[in-house]
């Protein structure tokens, strides 16, 4: 018998529901800095205190805590460092939770409070607690805007770590990265396919700031932004079309109306590879079945299986060729082709 199985099931549903006090104190070690002020080594929580302008007791509380579950470490002298789990909370390091932890307790925690809302109704949570879509809300907060992308690039280089070895795009001469964003999934795939060229294809105001990273990166050789609106259509003609982490974001009805630009725009022999979440049927546990309500209360979107997967793309003109799963539970690729 394991510990889990010892501990009694009130206990256990105890520590379920107020595994929100956790992220909360995760939440604001991360909007006051801490991991980064621990970066050069250990401080006291009276220098912590003083450099974030907090009470030093209070803060004390609040780092002891997030010491028991081994985000931060405190020694005999009563000094804070970080450990390998708050070294994610800093800034600019491979694979950052910073801005996540900030938006998912920040912008998203109201929508997640009002869920009833959309359990009851089907609607969108957040619509009704900020008056807007989220995507309407980043344009008009751009703060949080700004650290919303701060939060998908740290959860795309967690994705392109477990994409690149799990698939061959060697024979892809074309690419099509649709909804790329900062480009930085297509950058990965022709750093290891040489003689590739491609396009990153986002919404104009996104791809304006795209091809400044793509300039810097040494990648405006074989790299070009095109802006436009992929419920209207996507480029012609490429070897693949690469979809990481969108479909997600829709209904079933706009996912469809997506895939049938993308066969639109494909030719008879290119490849869509779309990259997400493919949950498991039945009772297993699987991370996407809590990221699809996520999706419920912010987005109208969800998390699909391999079915509802197959019969989307059906529904758009094309066809479920495989499904391949990385090493992530969050991140497999499912690949389709033109009926």
């Amino acid at each position: 018998m394991n510990n889990q199985q010892q501990i009694p099931p009130p206990a256990q549903m105890l520590q379920m529901i107020t595994g929100f006090w956790t992220s909360c104190c995760i939440y604001n070690a991360a909007k006051l800095d801490i991991a980064d002020l621990l970066a050069d080594g250990a401080q006291t929580t009276e220098q912590l205190a003083e450099t974030t302008h907090c009470d030093a007791p209070s803060l004390y509380r609040v780092l002891r805590a997030l010491a028991s579950v081994g985000i931060f470490s405190e020694n005999e002298k009563g000094e804070f460092s970080n450990t390998m789990l708050s070294d994610t909370l800093q800034n600019n390091v491979p694979g950052s939770m910073k801005a996540m932890a900030i938006a998912q307790l920040g912008d998203h925690y109201n929508a997640w409070g009002n869920l009833l809302y959309s359990i009851k109704t089907g609607n969108i949570a957040f619509d009704k607690v900020e008056g807007m879509p989220v995507w309407k809300y980043y344009e008009t907060h751009p703060a949080e805007g700004v650290n919303f992308m701060k939060a998908m690039t740290g959860f795309s280089g967690a994705s392109i770590m477990n994409i690149l070895p799990a698939y061959d795009f060697s024979r892809f001469k074309t690419i099509v990265d649709i909804g790329g964003g900062n480009g930085a999934l297509l950058m990965a795939v022709l750093d290891t396919v040489k003689d590739a060229t491609g396009i990153v294809f986002d919404m104009e105001y996104v791809v304006h700031e795209t091809q400044k990273e793509i300039n810097a990166k040494g990648f405006a050789g074989r790299c070009r932004t095109q802006g436009g609106d992929f419920f209207v259509s996507v480029p012609n003609g490429a070897d693949v079309y690469l979809m990481k982490m969108i479909l997600h974001d829709w209904n079933d009805e706009k996912s469809i109306q997506i895939l049938k630009n993308c066969a639109n725009a494909m030719n008879s022999n290119s490849t869509l590879l779309v990259m997400e979440s493919v949950i498991s049927e039945g009772n297993t546990p699987h991370p996407g079945k809590f990221m699809d309500i996520n999706m419920l209360a912010m987005t109208g979107g969800k998390e699909r299986t391999e079915k509802e997967f197959a019969s989307l793309f059906s529904k758009a003109g094309l066809k479920l060729s495989k499904v391949i799963h990385t090493h992530s539970p969050m991140f497999s690729i499912v690949e389709s082709i033109k009926i």
